[in-house]
């Protein structure tokens, strides 16, 4: 994908067709966090953490600790939402439905973040890279938007020295805001997410995920990104390699389902961009609700 500056002009368009589906209030409603802000009524003070504004600071309070301490305040209304992106090599790989994972992947945080915004919400994202994770500051706007599309966009197909849930382990150390956390990886990704650190991220947070599908092992022009080829037609049209693949892929289905429940996490797939806004709607309107899972369905 090559993002230019009429890409966020896209998203609009897209969301604009769907006014009719809720997408401007998707935020609305009682999620379990609780959401900090400047708008109203001071509530306590916390250490300075990644992300929190300078200008919360309170210096008296900080002398006699001996730490940074920072005013937080109560709001009902504003919401931060912390994307964790998943990068690498696979997600040069394809979906079932032909689309390159990356473009999947990138449209996929650009439509959200962008509803998010509309909603009001000030967001960050986090990815692995090199020996770290890159975690941005917490904003709002169309120009953070594109600025995070851009620096995702430079790494995404980039493996790094860092696991994704390392990433993830990462985000809780460095940001102590409660969070609507969005998990944006792929099947092989979430999958090796331990139960015990979506567990952390969902204590005080609410967590979702969006995983891009991989298209099929078999079949017509199989071709092997680490290999750099396209696969022998009697391994991709080998009929128990087939019948392999896809009780793997039931059983991976199945675990995720599973822990993802006991975790408190809302799934869902994505095998194409035109999935995005409504599954995006879908995702959240189940999570308010408590519908933890696989989310397999779209009505």
């Amino acid at each position: 994908m090559n993002i230019d500056y009429e890409y966020l002009s896209k998203i609009r368009r897209a969301v604009a067709l769907y006014t009719n589906k809720k997408t401007s209030n998707i935020l609305d409603g009682d999620f379990h966090s609780i959401h900090k802000g400047r708008s109203m009524e001071f509530e306590d003070l916390k250490e300075y953490a990644l992300g929190d504004e300078v200008h919360d600071i309170d210096w008296k309070s900080s002398s006699r600790m001996g730490k940074t301490l920072v005013r937080r305040y109560m709001t009902d209304r504003r919401h931060n939402v912390m994307f964790v992106c998943d990068c690498g090599k696979k997600m040069t790989g394809d979906t079932p439905k032909g689309e390159s994972k990356k473009d999947v992947a990138l449209y996929a945080f650009g439509t959200v973040a962008y509803l998010t915004d509309k909603n009001g919400a000030d967001f960050s994202m986090a990815f692995p890279k090199g020996d770290t994770s890159e975690i941005s500051m917490f904003k709002a706007g169309t120009e953070h938007i594109e600025r995070l599309i851009y620096e995702y966009e430079k790494y995404i197909d980039k493996d790094s020295n860092i696991s994704f849930e390392q990433c993830i382990k990462n985000v809780l150390n460095c940001v102590h805001k409660r969070m609507i956390v969005i998990l944006i990886t792929d099947i092989e990704g979430l999958s090796s997410v331990s139960e015990s650190t979506l567990k952390a991220v969902s204590c005080n947070n609410d967590l979702m995920a969006m995983c891009v599908e991989d298209a099929m092992l078999t079949g017509d022009n199989v071709f092997d990104n680490e290999l750099g080829h396209y696969e022998k037609w009697f391994l991709s049209h080998n009929e128990k390699l087939k019948k392999q693949e896809l009780e793997f892929r039931e059983a991976t289905a199945n675990s995720i389902a599973l822990s993802s429940r006991q975790s408190r996490t809302s799934v869902i797939s994505l095998s194409g961009t035109e999935e995005i806004i409504d599954k995006t709607i879908v995702l959240f309107e189940r999570h308010r609700h408590g519908n933890y899972g696989y989310i397999k369905t779209t009505i």
